[in-house]
């Protein structure tokens, strides 16, 4: 089946794809050249977010290409890239650093300036340039000449790096044991191949010693034009941009007796690899199982052939992960979680696997083992049925519909990022016209038969590799793991084993409502700020829509009261904490949530109920044409939830078996502490354990949810969006105006005596952990009760992005001591106005004791100084830039509206004005303000 709107695309596609033109088109928007020295670009106008552009330079380059002396470079170099070029020669945010330019005009260092290092490329980038301003686009591209050959590598650049680079590798592996345990894997599960040790942040001890010439000579050796792309997408000149491209980049050389560069292969395996490894502090056992096969190679990726089983791959992914979704039914689930993927193999994508990916139960894995396969097996086995098939095309037709009504609305990034796969792994990159074309010719053309061919091709039982990783403790007792013989025989097993083909073809109805409610009225319309119509409807809700075609067809949807969860006792903390998963999961009339998607057949919507602390109501998306059926669904999770004992008890089993070991990461016991510290101890803000489990009772869930959504009057529904003007008043008046609401004059409506209120005084906590990785955890929180206003809240804003960018300096980049320091402001209203700002780090323990004196001694200096002009107009830069973006947003004016009828604040409202208003003194006193109250919080796990 093909949605009308497609069949023209598919009259254009003919006689497109020809016999001899097999190669999949390059998006004709885009401008792509390569030069004499073989260094290639891509330019592509796009007027999205106007003024603004994108500048990249991406490398054929990662860390596969390093040698055993030299594991960690390729990354170490994308570091240096920010300390110190030839035109920008300054350190990490000096005076004359690519940072301190690019902050100068409103590019900020971690959100539009930056890199990452994977196996097989190197990418930096520059996002959201103003390039209306005078210069800016030529900058950036010299930025790019720079990057390209002109890094400094200046000996105590080098050296100071590697600290913030020790720091990473730090952070990373202590934040989850899956990745030691992945560096630990790779060597067995690639053996004989040069991914046995390829990971990105490399050897730390060669980080620690490499001498400097070594990095210089890995820089001139990988860093050439033959192997570099430039991309540049925004609102510029195409002619203009490449013409300086060709005069900047133009005498950079290929050196004399490069190497080639080599993509390596990943060898087949006849008997099954198994790895498998415990960790102390990993909470679950996950397992996974691949099935490795050739990749198309890199010649062949952009080819109709190729995308044409992708297609097919794509299509049973989509009903196996619906079919794996079952699992999770059951009231004695057999698996915590179940996920498969069709892709590249592990880390790279030079070669592909099917992958099946499952939470297992620590007392019972073979079970959950046998229930996956299962499924894999009978869709291996009997394939897909005619009813499933078209149920994913139709989806991926209203996916690829999305993405043409949004054609023109495309940001930067996402063309950034396409070319970038086009360049670096030779994937297609089509415009969307002649991508939705060719979708919807195989949605005509693809057949049930076709499918499940291609599903017998991906999950082949054969050149399997299963990794193992789990848990040394459960239940407060040592775990031992079953062996890797073990799960190879399980694993064997259950793909021997005969099962019955339960195929059903019945199709799912797509009607949702049978008997529609009593149609109610609209008693007045309004218009009010920023661009919102109010709706007075019958029974008092309140309706505020703000028609734009910033996103077509598309509306963000928000119903919401003030309430929630404060208005109950600490008795019912524990059910409230699995009210929400539990009615999602268990649907609405007669309808579990599987089946709810079901029926939701070509329609793009997402509708979820809540209770959360402080609010009620309903939230969600949709495609603007499916406005009906989200009403709909929303209509029957609000008046009808269904109560499903089944699923309750699902989520429950898995919630006991995760908590039976939910503190085996320290980074979860520091949360509970962190919680504690800031909120008190109380039912409340205690963590959930397997004795309160049997707190949670079902019926209480349901008294509560029918509590607060039995009388839906004081309800606001902002929709904002692609609004069908014909229908919409029609619409609200028959599934909004006709919910159960008793009308009351002047009710209010706010959040109850419980709700949670942050710890006033001086607090600090320090505790120790055993960790397999040393570090030192902290967070500082300092509040005030500052009245919450869009002027204090800006303030706030401001002043955390200030003083991120001074830790960066101080803490980062002076010190080497951390990889990052994290700080976040926040404002709340109730239950008294008040706001907090916090600081979060993680470093050596052994240099813990000098680095937490900085954080706060530059806060008290802002305090007493202020900061410099130059540091706020960075900020203020940022600021417009960033608004200019943002209201070319749906979210924005949700947003706007949500905190004007929740809080009674208007951030639209004179906006700039008071971004250039804004003085050093003014966030001073500020801060003054902030610190004055002596309220600190300080919880540190070294």
């Amino acid at each position: 089946m093909i949605h009308s709107r497609l069949l023209s695309l598919v009259v254009c596609l003919c006689g497109f794809f020809t016999v001899g033109a097999q190669q999949l088109p390059l998006d004709s928007c885009i401008r792509k050249g390569t030069l004499p020295n073989g260094l290639t670009y891509y330019v592509r106008y796009n007027n999205q977010t106007p003024g603004q552009a994108d500048f990249y330079i991406a490398q054929r380059v990662g860390s596969i290409l390093e040698q055993p002396q030299q594991r960690g470079l390729a990354h170490f170099l994308e570091h240096m890239a920010f300390n110190g070029t030839t035109h920008f020669p300054d350190g990490n945010g000096g005076e004359r650093s690519v940072r301190g330019w690019c902050e100068k005009n409103g590019i900020k260092f971690g959100a539009d300036l930056n890199a990452y290092t994977s196996i097989d490329q190197t990418v930096y980038n520059i996002s959201n340039a103003p390039v209306s301003k005078a210069g800016v686009a030529d900058t950036c591209l010299l930025i790019l000449r720079d990057w390209a050959g002109n890094l400094l590598l200046k000996g105590d650049e080098i050296d100071q790096e590697r600290g913030v680079i020790r720091e990473e590798w730090r952070t990373r592996r202590s934040r989850f044991a899956t990745t030691r345990m992945m560096e630990e894997a790779m060597p067995v599960i690639y053996a004989g191949s040069k991914y046995a040790d390829c990971l990105p942040i490399g050897n730390i001890e060669v980080v620690d010693t490499f001498h400097h010439e070594a990095l210089r000579d890995y820089y001139r050796m990988w860093y050439r034009p033959d192997l570099q792309g430039i991309i540049v997408v925004g609102d510029v000149n195409v002619d203009e941009v490449v013409n300086k491209i060709k005069n900047l980049f133009g005498d950079e050389k290929v050196p004399t007796g490069a190497p080639k560069r080599e993509y390596y292969t990943v060898p087949d395996n006849k008997d099954m690899i198994v790895y498998t490894k415990a960790d102390s502090e990993q909470p679950t056992l996950n397992f996974a199982l691949y099935m490795k096969r050739d990749a198309d190679p890199r010649g062949q990726r952009a080819t109709r052939e190729s995308y044409v089983e992708g297609y097919k791959s794509r299509l049973a992914m989509f009903i196996l992960r619906q079919r794996l979704a079952r699992l999770s039914n059951e009231a004695q689930p057999k698996v915590m979680s179940c996920a498969c993927r069709d892709n590249g193999f592990y880390v790279t994508n030079e070669k592909d696997a099917f992958s099946l990916n499952v939470g297992l139960m620590p007392d019972n894995p073979k079970a959950g083992i046998d229930a996956a396969i299962e499924v894999v097996e009978k869709a291996r086995r009997y394939g897909f049925t005619q009813a499933e098939v078209e149920h994913a095309k139709i989806q991926f037709t209203v996916s690829v519909e999305h993405d043409l009504d949004n054609k023109d609305k495309t940001p930067n990034a996402k063309y950034a990022k396409a070319i970038v796969n086009s360049f670096c792994a030779e994937e297609p990159c089509m415009n969307i016209v002649d991508k939705a074309a060719l979708e919807a010719e195989l949605s005509a053309s693809v057949t049930l038969d076709d499918v499940n061919k291609a599903m017998k091709s991906i999950a082949t039982d054969a050149n399997q590799v299963c990794i193992v990783f789990g848990p040394t403790m459960y239940d407060g007792k040592p775990y031992t793991m079953p062996s890797g013989n073990q799960f190879k025989q399980w694993v064997e097993e259950a793909q021997r084993k005969v099962y019955a083909n339960d195929n059903d073809n019945q199709e799912v109805s797509t009607t949702f409502m049978t008997k529609l409610p009593k149609k109610g009225k609209i008693i007045s319309k309004r218009q009010v700020a920023n661009g919102y119509v109010e709706y007075l409807l019958s029974n008092g809700i309140k309706v505020s829509a703000r028609k734009s075609g910033i996103e077509p067809n598309r509306l963000i949807i928000n119903m919401f009261r003030l309430g929630g969860r404060s208005l109950y006792p600490d008795s019912d903390a524990a059910t409230l904490q699995f009210l929400g998963p539990v009615v999602r999961e268990s649907g609405a009339a007669d309808f579990d949530f599987l089946t709810l998607e079901k029926k939701r057949r070509g329609k793009a919507l997402r509708v979820v109920p809540y209770i959360d602390s402080e609010e009620e109501g309903v939230k969600g998306v949709c495609v603007a044409s499916d406005f009906k059926t989200w009403l709909q669904v929303a209509y029957l999770y609000l008046t009808q939830p269904r109560k499903d004992n089944n699923i309750f008890q699902n989520i429950l089993a898995k919630q006991e078996s995760m908590l039976r070991n939910r503190n085996a990461n320290p980074n979860v016991t520091y949360n509970d502490t962190l919680r504690y510290a800031v909120y008190g101890k109380s039912l409340r803000t205690a963590p959930m354990t397997v004795s309160r489990l049997k707190e949670v009772n079902l019926d209480r869930m349901y008294d509560i949810y029918k509590e607060r959504f039995s009388d839906l009057s004081g309800m606001n529904l902002i929709v904002t969006g692609d609004i069908r003007e014909d229908d919409f008043e029609n619409l609200i008046c028959q599934y909004v105006a006709s919910l159960p609401a008793k009308k009351r004059s002047n009710e209010t409506h706010k959040p109850g005596k419980y709700d949670l209120d942050v710890r006033r005084g001086q607090l600090t906590k320090v505790f120790h952990a055993d960790m397999k990785t040393p570090s030192a955890l902290t967070d500082v929180l300092y509040t005030a009760d500052i009245p919450y206003t869009a002027d204090n809240d800006l303030k706030l804003d401001v002043l955390t992005q200030i003083m991120r960018g001074v830790y960066t300096e101080k803490v980062r980049e002076e010190k080497g001591g951390t990889y990052g320091v994290s700080v976040k402001g926040q404002f709340w209203k109730y239950p008294t106005d008040g706001c907090l700002m916090n600081i979060n780090f993680r470093c050596d323990p052994e240099k813990f004791a000098d680095l937490l004196p900085i954080i706060d001694e530059q806060l008290e200096r802002m305090a007493s100084e202020g900061p410099t002009e130059e540091q706020l107009n960075t900020v203020k830069e940022y600021e417009r830039k960033n608004y200019d973006r943002a209201v070319l947003t749906n979210g924005w004016w949700e947003y706007v509206r949500y905190h004007e009828l929740r809080d009674g604040i208007d951030f639209e409202k004179d906006y700039l004005k008071k971004v250039d208003s804004l003085t050093p003194i003014d966030i001073r006193d500020f801060c003054k303000r902030l610190i004055a109250a002596k309220n600190r919080i300080q919880v540190t796990m070294k």
